[in-house]
């Protein structure tokens, strides 16, 4: 595996979209995972970005592994309840 994709402190609207590619390179060598430790600012399009690195994940058929998310990213993938699509444990 090779070092995290360390996510950025913002994951809003604003940004998300410019992360779209952003693993694109490490899925298509290795299993990717992502520390979500930095990040400051959130906003509902954070789930949206995780569900498609989640879609390209499979379709490179590797595994995509999210640590350190913080409270909030995990109380709007429950409210999204997208927690199975993404793998995530309770």
């Amino acid at each position: 595996m090779s070092q995290p994709y360390l996510a950025p402190a913002e994951l809003t609207a604003e940004f998300c979209g410019r992360l779209l590619d952003a693993l694109d390179a490490p899925l298509a060598l290795d299993h990717v995972c992502v520390d979500f430790q930095a990040v400051k600012s959130l906003d509902s399009s954070a789930v949206a970005l995780l569900l498609e690195w989640h879609r390209r994940a499979q379709a490179a058929q590797r595994q995509l592994e999210l640590m350190h998310l913080p409270s909030a990213l995990s109380q709007l993938i429950k409210v999204y309840g997208v927690e199975e699509f993404l793998q995530i444990k309770a």
